[in-house]
């Protein structure tokens, strides 16, 4: 599941973030942004997801997204999903004593539970969190994003004075 937003008149936006000097420091404030309006939705996935299923709620986190292969440079995001490293797989030996056994651990549990198997019925998490908060996140993002650079601009305006 992936929300994708096109900001009209990116150019110009970009344009004036250079004029304010670090450009870096510029797309860390909007990336925090991102990060802050989206942590709603990772929380109701948090609260979501069913006890009963180990580390599952503790290994939904917000992280970085990784940019596609000849996507534009420029394009960021962040993404809301499993922590495979909370509950890594394993090899676990069996309590017979002969042999092991991988445990998936929560990469593994987490589709299960989220859509099911045969046997198994759905516990749906993501999806209801992402019907609840995607639309929220985006007004979230736009009311975030404008103070976030303004702290930031004010940040190196402070620096270029001392230096």
């Amino acid at each position: 599941m992936t929300i994708r937003i096109k900001v009209e008149n990116a150019a110009a936006i970009q344009q004036a973030l250079a004029e304010l000097g670090d450009q870096k420091a510029m797309r860390a404030a909007v990336k925090d942004a991102l990060r802050n309006a989206a942590e709603p939705m990772a929380a109701l996935a948090r609260e979501l997801a069913p006890y009963d299923q180990g580390d599952l709620k503790r290994s939904i986190k917000i992280g970085p997204r990784k940019r596609g292969r000849g996507e534009d440079p420029d394009t960021f995001g962040v993404k809301i999903g499993i922590d495979a490293n909370e509950q890594p797989a394993k090899e676990v030996a069996r309590k017979s004593g002969k042999g092991t056994y991988r445990d998936p651990g929560v990469a593994g549990v987490g589709p299960i539970t989220e859509f099911g198997r045969p046997g198994v019925p759905a516990k749906p998490f993501m999806r209801p969190a992402f019907d609840a908060e995607g639309e929220k996140t985006i007004q979230r993002f736009g009311q975030t994003a404008g103070p976030a650079i303004e702290k930031q601009a004010a940040r190196l305006a402070r620096k270029r004075a001392k230096g």
